[in-house]
Parts: structure tokens; C-alpha cells; sequence
């Protein structure tokens, strides 16, 4: 579980960075708390779907993107 958790918190960072926005940012735009994001990112969250899709819709991509490597 927890390898899932970090191949897609590092999908999140990717797109993030992809996006040039910092955590801040994008957690604002999220509607996020800051240190969640972080724990997305680092794999130490299990991220639910609907945050998953507030992250998609963030970053303008699919949610399909987030997962499709795993």
C-alpha cells in the first residue's frame, strides 16, 4: 500500500512542478492544507478519491494521470 502511496505522491509532485507551482500555491488552489499536500507528496497520505480529484482538477489533468502507472 504505502509504494502506492508514494508512486502517487511523486506523480502529484511531478505534475505540481510541471505546473510551476509551489505547495503553497497549490494548496491554496486546492483548497488544501499545505502540510497534507506535503504528505501526499512524500507517500505519507492515503489520499481519497475526492481529493484525488480536487488534485486532478488543481492541476488540470485527469485523474487517470495521477494513477496510470501503477
Amino acid at each position: 500500500m504505502q509504494d502506492i502511496q508514494k508512486q502517487v505522491g511523486a506523480t502529484v509532485r511531478v505534475w505540481r512542478l510541471k505546473r510551476k507551482m509551489s505547495q503553497d500555491i497549490f494548496a491554496e488552489r486546492a483548497g488544501l492544507h499545505r502540510a497534507h499536500v506535503g504528505e501526499i507528496e512524500r507517500g505519507e497520505a492515503n489520499v481519497t478519491l475526492q481529493t484525488l480529484k480536487i488534485i486532478a482538477d488543481t492541476l488540470e489533468i485527469r485523474v487517470a494521470a495521477l494513477v496510470k502507472n501503477i
